[in-house]
This record gives C-alpha cells, sequence and structure tokens, in this order.
C-alpha cells in the first residue's frame, strides 16, 4: 500500500510540474515579448530624440527657433533624408556592441527594423508661414512675456481711425496748386515773381512745393554725413519667389494641440518679433545680406538703397498727413496763412483766391514739416504721431527761405523712433506678404554662413508622425506610432 500511495503523489507532482512549468513559459515569454516591446519604444524614441538634437544651430543663433534642416547642408533636402538619419540612430540603437559579439552568443532581445515611415511633418513654411510664426509668436511669449504690444496698438488705432494711410497730402496740395495756377492763367497772369516787402512772393512757396513733391525725398530728409547701403541682391533664389512659382515643399501644416498664431495680437508680436531679429536703417544686422531687412520687409525691393527710398516716402506721405490734419486744428497757424495769403493775392490783383491760397500754403507747410521730421527720425530722434503746436519745427517764414529743419532731437524720448514707425507699418501691412518676405530675410541671413549655401527655409521641419515596425529574433512583430515636435 505504501509503494501505491507514493507513485500517486510522483505522478501527481509530475502533472502539476508540467502546467506550472508550462506557466512558467508563458510568463517567461510574456516577459521576452514584453521587454522587446520596451526595447523598440526606447529605440524609437531614442532615434527620435537623437533626430530633433539635429536643429539647425545658425537658425538657433540668428533666430532663437528650432527646426530640422532636412538637407543637412546639402544641395537636396526631403523626409527620406531624415527617415535615412532616424534609422541611422535607431540601428546604433539596438546593436551598440556591433561588433563585440561572443561566440555561440544567443540574445531573446535581438531586434531588427524593417519599416520605417514618417507620415507627416510640418515645414515652416507651411500654412502661409504659420508654423514658423507659431514657433516665434510663442517663443517671444514664453521669454519676454507681458504686454508686448499694447502701445503699438494704440498707435495703429489711432493711424486708422484717422486715415493717416490713405490721406495723400502730396496730391491733394500739389491739385490745389494747379487749381490756383489755372485761375491764374485764366486772368492772364503769368508771372508770379512780385515779391512783398517782408519777402513773400508766390514764386518762392510754389518752388518750395515743386521740390518736395517732384524732389528725391530721401536726399531731402538724409540727415548730413550718413551714408545709404550700396547691396543689392537678386530675389530670384529665395522663398517669396519659390512660392510664388509653387516650387515649396508642402507638410501636414500646423500640428494639433498648438494654436492657430492668425489674432491681431499674434500679428503684432510676430512684428515685434521680426524687428528684435531683423536690421533697419539706423539699426542694421551686419551679419544679413541686406542691412535695411525690415524695410525689405515692408516693400520688397532688391537693394537697400531702394526699400529705405520707399521707406522715406511712406513715413514722409503718413506725417505730412498727420501734419496737415494737426495744422487746420491749429487757429494761429491758420491766421497766419490767411495773412500772407491776403498778401499775395493782393500782389496777383486776385484777392478773391486767398482761400485757395491760405490751403495750398497750409498743405506745402505740413509737407515742409514732414519732410523736417523724416530728417529728424533718420537722425535717430523721435516724432510724437500727433503734433502739438509747440511741436512744429518749422515757421511760416521757412516756407520762403527753403531752410529745411534738422529738427535733431535725439535725446527726447517722447514720440517714436523710426523703428516704431517701422513697428507700425508693420502691423498695418498685409500678413501673408510680411510672413513670406521675413522668410526670404531668414535665407539670406542664414547662406551667408558657411556650410549652409544652399539653405532652404522650406526644408526645415518642426514636427513629425513616423510609423515604426519592429521585429525581434523570434519573428514577433511590433508596430507603433510616434509624434514629436518643438512646441
Amino acid at each position: 500500500m505504501q509503494t501505491r500511495y507514493n507513485a500517486y503523489i510522483t505522478v501527481y507532482l509530475s502533472l502539476i510540474f508540467g502546467i506550472v512549468l508550462s506557466l512558467l513559459f508563458v510568463f517567461v515569454e510574456g516577459a521576452a515579448i514584453g521587454a522587446v516591446r520596451a526595447q523598440a519604444e526606447i529605440v524609437a524614441d531614442l532615434g527620435l530624440d537623437s533626430v530633433f538634437a539635429e536643429y539647425h544651430r545658425e537658425l538657433l543663433n540668428q533666430y532663437e527657433l528650432f527646426f530640422i534642416d532636412s538637407s543637412y547642408g546639402s544641395t537636396n533636402g526631403g523626409i527620406g533624408m531624415v527617415e535615412a538619419h532616424l534609422s541611422d540612430y535607431m540601428s546604433y540603437n539596438m546593436t551598440p556592441d556591433k561588433g563585440f559579439v561572443m561566440p555561440f552568443e544567443h540574445n531573446l532581445l535581438t531586434l531588427d527594423n524593417p519599416y520605417l515611415e514618417i507620415s507627416e511633418v510640418s515645414f515652416a513654411g507651411d500654412e502661409q508661414c504659420m508654423v514658423w510664426k507659431a514657433q516665434a509668436v510663442n517663443y517671444m511669449k514664453a521669454v519676454y512675456g507681458g504686454d508686448l504690444v499694447s502701445r503699438l496698438q494704440e498707435q495703429m488705432d489711432i493711424v486708422e481711425s484717422r486715415g493717416l494711410t490713405q490721406m495723400d497730402a502730396f496730391d491733394e496740395t500739389a491739385a490745389q496748386k494747379q487749381v490756383l495756377e489755372e485761375a491764374f492763367l485764366e486772368k492772364g497772369i503769368v508771372e508770379f515773381d512780385t515779391e512783398s516787402a517782408e519777402g513773400y512772393s508766390y514764386q518762392k512757396v510754389s518752388g518750395l512745393l515743386d521740390t518736395i513733391v517732384g524732389g528725391e525725398i530721401l536726399s531731402l530728409t538724409l540727415p548730413a554725413g550718413q551714408d545709404v547701403s550700396g547691396v543689392v541682391m537678386d530675389a530670384g533664389p529665395y522663398y517669396s519667389a519659390r512660392e510664388r512659382a509653387g516650387t515649396i515643399n508642402q507638410g501636414a501644416g500646423l500640428h494639433s494641440g498648438i494654436d492657430r498664431p492668425d489674432s491681431l495680437i499674434d500679428e503684432l508680436i510676430y512684428g515685434e518679433y521680426l524687428m528684435r531679429m531683423c536690421g533697419s536703417y539706423g539699426k542694421p544686422k551686419d551679419a544679413g545680406l541686406l542691412s535695411y531687412q525690415i524695410e525689405y520687409i515692408l516693400y520688397g525691393f532688391n537693394s537697400d538703397a531702394g526699400n529705405l527710398r520707399r521707406s522715406v516716402e511712406v513715413l514722409t506721405a503718413l506725417r505730412a498727413a498727420a501734419n496737415l490734419i494737426s495744422i487746420y486744428t491749429d487757429s494761429a497757424r491758420q491766421s497766419q496763412a490767411e495773412i500772407i495769403s491776403a498778401v499775395l493775392c493782393t500782389l496777383l490783383f486776385s484777392p478773391e483766391l486767398t482761400e485757395s491760397m491760405t490751403t495750398m500754403i497750409l498743405g506745402t507747410w505740413a509737407l515742409m514739416e514732414a519732410v523736417s521730421d523724416v530728417k529728424q527720425l533718420l537722425g535717430g530722434g523721435r516724432v510724437a504721431l500727433i503734433k502739438d503746436s509747440d511741436d512744429w519745427k518749422t515757421g511760416i517764414g521757412d516756407l520762403f527761405t527753403g531752410n529745411i529743419s534738422d529738427g535733431n532731437d535725439s535725446d527726447s524720448m517722447t514720440g517714436l523712433s523710426y523703428q516704431d514707425y517701422l513697428r507700425v507699418f508693420l502691423g498695418l501691412m498685409d500678413r501673408d506678404v510680411k510672413a513670406t518676405r521675413s522668410l526670404d530675410i531668414v535665407e539670406m541671413d542664414i547662406r551667408q554662413t558657411d556650410g549652409n549655401a544652399h539653405f532652404r527655409i522650406d526644408s526645415c521641419m518642426d514636427y513629425m508622425k513616423v510609423y515604426f515596425g519592429f521585429e525581434d529574433a523570434r519573428g514577433h512583430d511590433f508596430v507603433f506610432c510616434r509624434k514629436m515636435c518643438y512646441i
């Protein structure tokens, strides 16, 4: 009986041991599969970390933003080159001891990566450059915080509410002059050189108006001793030209979780970002191709001189419109103009034209003050957007001497500087044009640096979605997806 009992226990334990052993093998297999999956995910994450660590150093140095240049300094870029870099990093992470294999070694955690696909990327130029702008705006908010643009908003409101960019004081004053001279011609008056005892003559004020309206504004406003950059560039190879030609890289656009920077506040913050990163007249960027980069963004000419000339023309027009508004609310100046107009019209035997003459004199006075304003701004001074009567630098007598005041008041902390006026113009300009031209400037700057002669901003990405497929030594497949971005 004892012998039969022991055999029964042996058989029972053998059966139990088989079950336990099978369960143990299941646990071991599960642990091995879990370990391989964990290893695959770690390899993928480390590979992505390595790729994103290859951000473009020069972009970071000059523009404080993170992007991967998919060309890696070569002539052509693309997703395929990034996939190749990612594959190389993962290959190393899967077999870090490659070349040091022991005899008869067998590793249950051996991995292979037969499938790798980057299915989505965001290029800097996607969605009218929204990907680039999103990083720039987030950078400004993170670094500077607070209210960056409240004062700028107030200045833009003044410009828009008073129609300063729609008013053309040049044409209005020139048209008034033409009306006067047509009236004189009808009366048979063809000579205007009669001069009063005080030195007032229609010929003098008319000549000054012709000089301002038909002359070279830049030469009138450029402070003595200051030169203009002579840089000229070919716009053909840059971003905006390629965008018009439809040859830029297109990605998935802004990825989920990123707010679209298309509000007015975001746009003004982006303008402030450009003012801090780009050069302008008086504050050129030495490392850039163009010295007056903000002026290029605003006006798009292929030379510093052309962009500055246009900037001065627009600024003078705005200052003339603001001065015209100011002078029409200044009773003292209007009285002075009316008295002199009466004298001039009496000399020309046309007293009935006194009102028209007054309008022309006030317009010329506003234009002359505008030229003085811009000269002050280019010299580093400040000028209020809408002036008080005490802020005027030219008197009515200057209309007959032709002396344009330097108006050098660079120590004044009131009013707006030349750069402040550029901020206003950036805030008012077309958003898409501003964005594409700003990427032109980025390409110009980066191509000036070593190893970046073929740099294209539309080859730069800040987000990718990747599908990974791994296989272990026993044929188990592990497929999953990862997303990564800089913001």
